[in-house]
């Protein structure tokens, strides 16, 4: 079976360059059936770097090296988070490492010269937070700790440690549980990403709600990427996915408990979970503006919080926007026809109510975007091209294509999509109908556009290796020449419905 990611099945079978040897070498050797390879990420020095068009000069100092820099430093915050024995790690909102990210946000606006520099603080609702959990299993005489074991977001705790017997229940279809005994067993589910770490078909399927009814004492759901992946696929949650703790377990992790399935070993699974509901946590937005020639606006946003790494969720879109704010504050005031704000949202992946993050922007800032000619939300603006071919996670020497859309006139849809072709960036064949991400709270508010990839994102994966530097400058280009063409048209040019197909 062959999964394609980003729409490029055409490209799956192609031969990969090896960091190691530098030469071609076969994607799939002649190993034994379930012979895990790790994914050769690739140096950044061999993708394939897009030719810039005429005029690109003016966007020299838009260099990738430097962007990804930038995301080594905003990942560097998670990093340690992870290290200082967090296993509910990353730039997590309501945390000591977002209030790291936001003051290094605000740090790097003021170096480039940016004004009005500011951190905004909200109060967060109640926050779920686990803080501590193990998941083993026993049988044939030894019991294993399962590394990968992580809480599906809102998951209800356990009473201490339980000891259950698991049964497998595959897909987790009506099919799969016929004449199946779950009732106070642990439900084992096997979801294959749809397209990655975001989702599942396990979640997307009613495995879960099924397996509720059925009785479950527990539900341990496997995601199917290659190898052994932590994964959190859901956040902002308001409630519990189920009444009973919901796990996410990595593949090599799940084919231990099937194998003793399969052996008719006598298995259990243990199972420990606590979690903790945290009030009176903080998080805020991070804004910074460059005065332009009148009083109109171009807005640039990106998200700052992540699960695990982050780095192209979104590290990459931070480190853009610090580009970004760099690049225009070289350029003189009279020359910069609009004023351009940057900001930061926070809580993109927890409950922040109406009062906080993207909600705040929209219900707040309505005055600022009736006078906007355009509003960028950068979010996971550049990904290795990746591919599921057999039992390998398989990368490639290329930026993925991503999802993508257009809000406002014909006329900024022409200007985005044709500087994306000059650009090489890669689309879908079609556009989002309704954008996802941090835009889809405020795509209505102004003209606006955004690229977004979604591949390894929400999973340990995320790491630098998966965002190219030649993808960063790509995209970072591109955005820069598609404000300077904007700000030669009128306000009134640019306004109008969304787009819903392509040209």
């Amino acid at each position: 079976m062959r999964l394609c990611f980003a729409l490029l099945l055409a490209l799956a079978t192609a031969p990969t360059l090896s960091a190691q040897q530098g030469h071609l070498t076969d994607p799939a050797p002649d190993l034994p059936r379930g012979t895990y390879l790790p994914p050769n990420w690739l140096a950044d020095d061999q993708f394939l770097r897009w030719p810039y068009p005429p005029g690109d000069v003016a966007y020299g100092d838009l260099d990738g090296f430097r962007i990804k820099a930038l995301v080594n430093e905003v990942t560097a915050i998670s990093r340690r988070s992870r290290d200082d024995g967090n296993q509910y790690w990353g730039r997590i909102a309501g945390t000591e490492y977002e209030r790291m990210t936001n003051e290094w946000t605000a740090g790097h606006l003021r170096r480039v010269g940016l004004e009005q520099v500011r951190i905004q603080e909200f109060d967060l609702p109640p926050q779920w937070f686990p803080t501590s959990w193990e998941v083993t299993v026993t049988g044939e005489g030894r019991t294993t700790r399962l590394a990968t074991a992580f809480p599906l977001y809102h998951s209800v705790g356990t009473s201490g440690a339980v000891s259950l017997e698991p049964v497998w229940l595959g897909m987790g279809t009506a099919a799969d549980f016929a004449d199946r005994i779950v009732t106070g067993k642990a439900a084992v589910l096997y979801g294959f990403p749809n397209p990655g770490g975001r989702g599942n078909t396990a979640l997307t399927l009613g495995a879960l709600r099924r397996a509720e009814e059925a009785g479950a004492a527990a539900v341990l759901m496997i995601v199917g990427f290659p190898g052994n992946v932590v994964n959190q696929p859901q956040g902002g949650a308001t409630r519990p996915p189920a009444k009973v703790p919901v796990i996410m377990l990595g593949d090599q992790d799940g084919r231990v408990i099937r194998e003793l399935i399969e052996r008719r070993q006598s298995s259990a699974i243990g199972l420990r979970l606590a979690v903790d509901t945290r009030s009176g946590l903080k998080t805020a937005n991070v804004w910074g503006v460059l005065p332009g020639a009148t009083d109109e606006h171009i807005a640039i946003m990106a998200h700052a919080d992540a699960f695990f790494e982050g780095a192209m969720d979104n590290a990459s879109g931070m480190a853009t926007l610090v580009a970004l704010a760099e690049h225009y504050a070289k350029i003189p005031r009279a020359q910069r026809r609009r004023t351009i704000t940057f900001f930061t949202t926070a809580a993109h992946h927890s409950p922040s109510g109406e009062q906080a993050g993207i909600s705040w922007v929209h219900n707040n800032m309505q005055a600022m975007f009736a006078k906007t000619a355009l509003l960028v939300n950068l979010e996971h603006t550049a990904q290795v091209a990746t591919y599921l071919i057999g039992e390998a996670f398989i990368t490639s020497n290329q930026v993925s294509a991503r999802r993508w859309f257009v809000g406002g006139s014909n006329r900024l849809r022409d200007i985005v999509l044709n500087t994306f072709q000059e650009y090489g960036i890669a689309l879908y064949s079609r556009p989002e109908g309704r954008p996802g991400g941090e835009l889809s709270r405020v795509f209505t508010d102004a003209p606006s556009f955004h690229i977004i990839d979604h591949t390894v994102y929400h999973t340990d994966m995320d790491t630098l290796a998966a965002v190219p530097a030649y993808g960063l400058e790509q995209s970072a280009r591109a955005f820069a020449k598609i404000i300077d063409q904007v700000n030669a048209v009128d306000l009134r040019d640019l306004r109008g419905g969304p787009v819903n197909s392509s040209r």
